[in-house]
């Protein structure tokens, strides 16, 4: 049986397990420790409601955005799909029937030129919306926020 997309993509570009759960966990306590953050934040600024939640989602998406650009942005032009697997369970795209990646031309240190590109299918997802975003780093936040705000009222 020939092997199927997904298996020629993880053997042409693999994902070590070990790996892809320490960005998992770094990618997690990131968000645990920022939302806490912005929630300490939320509390002494006094915002209440719908200004607090929205204090949350703009913070989030500003630290994702850091995360994203310091840390994932140098990987070469390999994008998240280097570091997460994504929503496909780590196929790649741009991947033709024999197996070999095509090639995309990109800006090199050298100048223009051709280099094979990792995109993973929904990799970004994982650093945009992973971590729990919408979980435990939402706890964190209503915690901070309630705690610091009954202090401080």
């Amino acid at each position: 049986m020939p092997p199927t997309q997904q298996e020629l993509s993880l053997l042409i570009n693999p994902l070590v397990p070990e790996s892809v759960q320490h960005n998992n966990r770094v990618l997690s306590q990131t968000h645990s420790l920022t939302s806490f953050l912005l929630g300490l934040s939320a509390g002494i600024l006094g915002l209440q409601s719908t200004n607090g939640f929205l204090f949350y989602l703009l913070g989030t998406i500003f630290v994702s955005g850091l995360f994203h650009v310091f840390l994932i942005g140098p990987a070469g032009g390999a994008g998240a799909g280097a570091y997460f697997p994504g929503s496909s369970g780590g196929e790649v795209e741009g991947m033709d029937g024999q197996g070999k990646l095509h090639t995309g031309v990109m800006q090199t240190a050298t100048g223009v030129g051709k280099r094979k590109v990792v995109a993973r299918r929904g990799a970004w997802r994982d650093v945009w919306f992973g971590g729990g975003v919408m979980g435990e780093a939402l706890s964190g936040f209503v915690l901070g926020w309630a705690g610091v705000g009954g202090v401080l009222r």
